[in-house]
């Protein structure tokens, strides 16, 4: 279970004034613990003595989460993401700098190359929204620290793991940003593991990439995403439902009968059900994909062009793929509020869009600037956490009884 007063966050940051406010700001949220360095080098000395602690049986001792200047006149943070993955930290990192959009989209980009559970990046100074965002993401996917010694999953794992029925969904809502009104939601698939806890998608859905989960993975969630999906139309919830395609399912030949029969055995219409592909996962086996997914919107099923603007063939991908909705990058839409050239690349992504006759999704809105900045380029679906985070299925009825709209500004 989330405790936020539980948590141990660490701040590095060469000013003591930025250090002493960050500290008082987390505190005020309830946070329960929250050190301080001036640099990466002291930083690194903590989460040491930290690990030494577990070593001796501390369960406790654990740093929840790093918030990391990247210009410091000592070990500055981009050092410290590499000694970090070299730790194999197994907390989360948020970026927190006054750097150009520029550095700090480089910054972040390293960090996931080093596979480090990287949040996002906060503004300087602080601000409570941001706080706020920041402890929602933290909720959803915060990687369980009671046994640091346990090696990543494998293949075989996860596949036992199906078997066993430990894979779940969690839904993000979707809504309309001119009315606010819901019109949908993403399936996200869990892993309730007997050990390691709930793992976000991000922790095993590469290992099922062309491999031999691949297949059950998908149809697990699938059937549950459908089940989910029929039990809002007999409640009288008129919401569609998205599902992510992997590689391997564009190579299924057989995909569109398949997923075909289980909509119908569902009780499904074909166009309850979105399907989403990754762009730069379209680049293998070109026909197989090619064939399967036109096949599919044949049948009725709407297709979505995911993480766009991420591949390297996004204009060849739009022009021969009968793609209806175009979800736009979180790198782009979460930085076009500040930063003129995502700006200018969610602008443009949105009128390429337009012309095309697609509709657009602004994914990863998690502030109200988000949201008036994805809107007032002309964006037509938002989703992230300003809205609503992951939620059971069962929590939906709850959100929609209780959502009113986006905030007033």
């Amino acid at each position: 279970m989330f405790d936020i007063a539980k948590l141990q966050v660490l701040v590095v940051d060469d000013l003591k004034t930025v250090r002493d406010i960050t500290r008082a700001l987390l505190l005020d949220h309830g946070i329960g613990r929250v050190e301080t360095a001036e640099d990466g080098a002291p930083a690194l000395a903590f989460l040491d003595r930290l690990a030494a602690a577990r070593e001796n049986g501390a369960e406790d001792a654990a740093c929840d989460l790093i918030l990391l200047d990247l210009n410091m006149p000592g070990m500055d943070g981009i050092e410290v993401l590499r000694h970090l993955a070299d730790r194999r930290f197994a907390g989360h990192v948020a970026l927190f700098s006054a750097e150009s959009a520029r550095v700090l989209r480089t910054a972040e980009a390293l960090a996931r190359a080093h596979s480090l559970n990287l949040l996002g990046i906060l503004p300087k100074p602080l601000t409570r929204d941001a706080v706020q965002a920041l402890l929602a993401r933290l909720r959803d996917g915060r990687a369980p620290q009671a046994q640091p010694a346990l090696a990543p999953p494998d293949e075989m794992e996860l596949l036992d793991g199906i078997r066993r029925g430990q894979i779940e969904i969690m839904v993000q809502p979707k809504v309309f940003m001119r009315s606010g009104r819901p019109m949908g939601a993403e399936a996200l698939a869990r892993w309730r593991h007997p050990e390691r806890g709930l793992l976000g998608a991000g922790q095993f859905v590469p290992l099922a990439e062309n491999g031999a989960a691949a297949e059950p993975l998908f149809d697990a969630t699938l059937g549950q995403a459908l089940r989910v999906a029929a039990s809002w139309r007999e409640a009288g919830l008129e919401l569609q439902m998205a599902v992510n395609l992997s590689t391997a399912n564009l190579s299924r030949l057989d995909l569109p009968q398949r997923i075909t029969a289980a909509t119908a055995e569902a009780g499904l219409a074909p166009g309850a059900i979105l399907l989403e592909v990754t762009e730069s996962r379209l680049i293998h086996d070109v026909a197989a994909a090619l064939e399967v997914l036109t096949r599919l919107r044949l049948k009725g099923f709407q297709l979505a062009i995911d993480d766009f603007g991420t591949g390297y063939s996004s204009l060849e991908q739009l022009q021969r793929i009968p793609f209806e909705e175009m979800k736009i990058d979180r790198q782009f839409t979460g930085h076009a509020a500040h930063d003129p050239a995502a700006r200018a690349i969610v602008s443009s992504s949105i009128g390429l869009a337009r012309k095309l006759g697609m509709v657009t999704v602004a994914e990863g809105i998690e502030t109200r600037a988000d949201w008036d900045c994805a809107a007032g380029l002309g964006c037509d679906i938002a989703q992230g956490f300003f809205i609503a985070p992951p939620l059971s299925p069962a929590a939906l009825p709850g959100w929609l009884a209780g959502w009113q709209g986006p905030p007033a500004a």
